[in-house]
């Protein structure tokens, strides 16, 4: 059973293995409920859920993991000049 420590301001990480198993990432909100000596931490939404919203976040996330993201161009001429280079042309134009 993995441990946390209360920091600063009653401040506590909750393990990542279990944040990925339950599908909650910064932002989220979860309430939190006393059961006895037990304070128990249950996810929330807040806002209703957007299903094509989330799946095109996922996909991105995914992208971002697997380093398929264009660099920083500081005008649209470099942008263009990139898109001619063999990484460039892995993304393709339409």
């Amino acid at each position: 059973m993995p441990l946390a420590k209360v920091k600063q301001k009653g401040q506590v990480t909750i393990p990542a293995g279990i944040r990925e198993e339950l599908g909650l990432d910064e932002g989220d909100y979860v309430e939190v409920t006393r059961e006895g000596s037990r304070i128990v931490l249950t996810p929330q939404e807040i806002a209703p859920r957007h299903p094509e919203i989330d799946a095109a976040l996922a996909e991105g996330l995914a992208d971002a993991r697997a380093g398929r993201l264009s660099p920083k161009f500081s005008s649209m001429k470099e942008f263009k000049a990139w898109l001619k280079t063999e990484e460039g042309k892995k993304f393709g134009t339409t």
